[in-house]
């Protein structure tokens, strides 16, 4: 399913190409490094080396990039994958949780810094969760977040998803979260 290119205060929203590949990963890194104060980890970051094998390949997972209309560049990624969580990386219950195949991972929704404020998330994630709805591989959404990242927890609350790990002062440092799929979630 391609998605259709919307225009979301200066940008379009469009599905990653093979082209986009270098500009999305290069925003991906910035924002590892900048955001959260991250190295490089070949595991943990392994979907950023293969983008194309993890988004544009299979059935049900994709990304989506934002570009500015007026530049062209790409400022900014949101994708959806198979829920399953790293064993020894996330709590145990959620690894057992997600490995159903019927929950999706919401993952990469990086903005690059100069760009925020301008709802840009907003409109990938919304864009991510129709295609994903539209689709139907997913029955419920996940993801996780770290308090350290620039706005993250009040904007997830914002769109509804609800909490179900805290796990901020434990080994991930990250908030998980969960989004029904339903049609009646809006943003």
């Amino acid at each position: 399913m391609t998605t259709n290119p919307e225009t979301a205060h200066g940008t379009v929203v469009r599905e990653l190409t093979e082209s986009d590949i270098p500009a999305a990963r290069a925003v991906m890194m910035r924002s590892v490094t900048e955001d959260f104060g991250e190295p490089y980890h070949p595991v943990i970051h392994a979907d950023i080396d293969d983008l194309a094998g993890w988004y544009l390949g299979p059935e049900g997972p994709f990304m989506l990039v934002a570009e500015d209309a007026a530049t062209g560049e790409v400022i900014a990624t949101c994708g959806i994958r198979g829920g399953a969580l790293k064993e020894g990386l996330s709590p145990q219950h959620l690894v057992e949780r997600y490995r159903d195949g019927r929950t999706g991972q919401l993952v990469r929704v990086y903005v690059l810094k100069e760009h925020r404020r301008r709802h840009i998330a907003r409109a990938l994630v919304e864009a991510t969760l129709a295609r994903a709805r539209a689709e139907g591989h997913y029955d419920t959404i996940a993801l996780h977040t770290y308090p350290h990242s620039p706005g993250a927890l009040p904007f997830w609350l914002s769109l509804g998803c609800e909490l179900v790990e805290d796990d901020v002062d434990g080994v991930t440092r990250a908030a998980f979260f969960e989004l029904p799929l339903s049609e009646r979630t809006s943003l």
